[in-house]
């Protein structure tokens, strides 16, 4: 059960690096070296990230 609330939780905050950090970036580089980056980088800052993300679509669809 643990190891699902992992994987969602890396996939939440892969999804929430795309929509709040790399929203506006054009991103240069191999796709394995984006993948690994931005999954790294939602892992750490997904606590934060993932609200961020729900409250800007919520806006953004209203």
């Amino acid at each position: 059960m643990e190891f699902a609330f992992a994987i969602l939780y890396a996939i939440l905050g892969y999804w929430a690096i795309g929509q709040t950090l790399y929203s506006r970036y054009i991103c240069v580089g191999t796709l394995s070296n984006l993948f690994i980056t931005r999954l790294i980088l939602g892992c750490l800052f997904g606590i934060v990230l993932i609200p961020v993300a729900l409250i800007k679509q919520i806006i953004k669809n209203a």
